[in-house]
């Protein structure tokens, strides 16, 4: 039965690994080019991937600095939602 296990956990192991070279190789050339744009680049499931440009965070914090600076309600204490 142990042996079984075992090589059941190593055919699940090989094809997991396949799946993960198949998963870099088909989305080498868009990460390549998002991390050249200085994104980051977040696996998130085979095939699926977030790419996210950091300056966003810079101009939401910039954005609720102004509306905190202009006394707005929404911005006070509420870093989740910019009113555009």
């Amino acid at each position: 039965m142990t042996e079984m296990l075992q090589r059941v956990s190593r055919f699940r192991s090989y094809v997991s690994e396949l799946l993960a070279r198949a998963d870099r190789a088909l989305y080498a050339d868009q990460d390549e080019r998002a991390r050249r744009y200085g994104w980051t680049v977040t696996r998130t499931g085979f095939g699926s991937r977030r790419y996210r440009d950091p300056r966003f965070d810079a101009l939401k914090a910039a954005r609720l600095r102004e509306l905190r600076a202009a006394g707005e309600p929404s911005a006070v204490g509420d870093d989740r939602h910019v009113p555009a």
